[in-house]
């Protein structure tokens, strides 16, 4: 699933001058992720999805998808000078993903003896395994790897949006928005699938299925990024006074929860009325709306909530997001398929014991993978030094 390596891995912040870190939003990342690694334990035998109102903590790597729009666009705007930084730019952003992507590969190989052929490999490798939109290739090795395919392919695709005027964005957006809804809508009143029905195993297989055309397929996962990119244009013209942000951001948390709550009805009555197509695009990213009015309340730097999620450990936690995200499900399945350790300590301990590995591991891959693959690359591809100062900031990632 996914978080994507955005500022978890070090965003960088660009503008006339520099701008503030976006603390709030680091930590922010820190509870998605949260809820990711929460909704993985349902192999350990405790349900989270369930009990918590029914919501699919899944989607949080929605909010990923929206939050990495948003910064990105903070981040980069103006940068784009010539070919060379879109190049640079690029190299930049795999290189960020890839060091630890790659190690956990090789330990889900490796620990989880997870079979691999040349084809998977291959996917896998080169961060393409969402662009050939089957379950078989994108959970193969490491399940969550799936959504740092789907950030690259918005990496590659960012520098040109970024150069557009801000009027011809929004109008890009809108109308890929609405194309995606439109065949969301054209799906719902077909007789029938259209792709083959997936097996009771999905992910065994290695052929597209309608729920993973969606769940997978970048270009459908795109509305998501273009929200955040949009936002970030609103955001730069429209600022919500000082004395009414902390009651904007609480209310936002509530509306949040309330979303949250009615949410399984939601989708019990797209399961049951529409296609699977539809479906699944609800329970995957249905949430994304509610996650951009969040990212936009918090991008605010008052307020007395924004001083509480800053937090200093919770923006450590979410600084440290990206490498917990890539290696939380390996742990979980070893522990569960190796040790058995939720049958013989139970659930609660074997949970505890993921989310304590994971956090080690995750602390030991920032320093030591994560922050040098980040320096390296900025060392080798250089943006143009005719580009705005920028300053490093920790921000967003997916998993």
């Amino acid at each position: 699933m996914v978080v994507a390596a955005s500022t978890a891995n070090g965003e960088e912040l660009a503008g006339a001058g520099r701008r503030p870190q976006l603390h709030n939003l680091t930590s922010l990342r820190a509870f998605a992720a949260l809820a990711i690694f929460l909704h993985h334990l349902n192999i350990l035998g405790i349900d989270v999805s369930q009990s918590a109102w029914n919501m699919n903590l899944g989607g949080a790597v929605s909010f990923f998808f929206v939050l990495s729009g948003f910064v990105l666009s903070y981040s980069f705007e103006g940068q784009f000078l010539t070919w060379r930084d879109t190049r640079n730019f690029i190299f930049q952003r795999f290189f960020r993903l890839w060091p630890v992507h790659i190690i956990c590969f090789f330990i889900a190989v490796v620990i989880l003896q997870a079979p691999v052929n040349l084809f998977t490999a291959y996917l896998t490798t080169t961060l393409q395994s969402s662009w050939f939109p089957t379950y078989g290739t994108a959970y193969t090795h490491n399940g969550v790897s799936w959504s740092i395919s789907v950030e690259l392919f918005f990496y590659l695709t960012l520098p040109f949006i970024l150069t557009l005027r801000p009027r011809s964005a929004m109008l890009l957006a809108c109308g890929w928005t609405l194309a995606v809804f439109s065949l969301f809508a054209i799906a719902a009143v077909l007789p029938s699938p259209i792709f083959p029905p997936q097996s009771p195993q999905p992910w065994r297989d290695f052929y597209v299925t309608d729920a993973s055309f969606v769940q997978l397929f970048p270009p459908f996962r795109m509305i998501e990024f273009l929200a955040g990119i949009v936002l970030y244009q609103f955001f730069k013209d429209h600022r919500i006074p000082d004395r009414w942000v902390a009651f904007c951001q609480i209310a936002a948390i509530v509306c949040l929860l309330f979303c949250a709550r009615t949410y399984d009805d939601v989708a019990q009555f797209f399961a049951e009325h529409t296609s699977d197509m539809t479906s699944v695009a609800h329970r995957e990213f249905g949430m994304y709306p509610m996650f951009a009015i969040i990212v936009y309340v918090f991008a605010h730097q008052s307020g007395f909530v924004t001083r509480l999620v800053s937090f200093r450990p919770l923006v450590l936690c979410g600084e440290i997001s990206f490498s917990f995200y890539m290696i939380h499900q390996i742990v979980i399945r070893n522990l569960h398929y190796n040790f058995d350790i939720d049958g013989q300590y139970g659930s609660i301990a074997a949970a505890l014991s993921a989310g304590v590995i994971s956090l080690i591991f995750a602390i030991i891959f920032h320093q030591t993978v994560e922050m040098p693959a980040i320096r390296w690359a900025k060392r080798h591809f250089p943006m143009s030094k005719h580009a705005p100062l920028v300053r490093e900031i920790a921000a967003i990632a997916p998993a």
